[in-house]
């Protein structure tokens, strides 16, 4: 008889759907947990139910009108053990930065930059190799990026998102995607009326 094929972590995943909190009751503590918990107890009451997603192990993705509007993720590159990430997909960030601005949440956008591992924002500057990239691709040192008007230097391609965002973070990530919502519900009805 055959001997059956080891799943890597990602096939595991995939073949047991984890739902997240399964993962967060494992992983997080305190304060982490407690967040980690309501966000998505939140998600779900905003019709955001986060799935798993078949990109990484550990990360479930929430869809609004057929696109990913935010991604959760535990245990990833850069996390200590116990924390968790939300990255934001503000497709339509444009349509409302005015009212971002107006309600301070400006802030908060430009806090969830990452930076590139090797640029002098990072604290792994200097360092022959960071962990978890690699200093001989192409991205190196990022890009820089306009970001509701401020200029941001040594952007790295994947973005950090929030990692384990205090209670009043979370709030406004909650403002943000309540407004990414709206938007995209604006944008949908427009293209419906054509």
């Amino acid at each position: 008889m055959p001997e059956e094929k080891k799943l890597t972590v990602l096939q595991q995943f995939i073949k047991d759907k984890p739902i997240p909190e399964d993962i967060i009751l494992k992983c997080c503590d305190g304060e982490k947990k407690e967040n980690a918990l309501s966000f998505i107890v939140w998600l779900r009451e905003n019709k955001l139910s986060p799935r798993f997603s078949r990109s990484s192990p550990n990360s479930w993705e929430a869809d609004y009108k057929g696109k990913s509007i935010c991604i959760l993720s535990l245990r990833g590159a850069g996390m200590v053990q116990g924390d968790w990430r939300i990255r934001l997909n503000l497709a339509h960030m444009e349509a409302y930065s005015e009212t971002i601005m107006n309600e301070g949440l400006q802030e908060i956008i430009w806090n969830s930059v990452g930076y590139c591992l090797y640029s002098e924002r990072s604290p792994y500057f200097g360092m022959a190799k960071a962990p978890g990239c690699s200093p001989n691709k192409p991205c190196r040192l990022g890009e820089t990026r306009t970001v509701l008007g401020k200029e941001i230097k040594f952007c790295c391609h994947g973005g950090a998102g929030f990692i384990s965002p205090a209670e009043t973070t979370l709030n406004g990530i909650k403002k943000l995607l309540e407004l990414e919502k709206q938007a995209r519900d604006e944008t949908h009805s427009k293209q419906n009326r054509t």
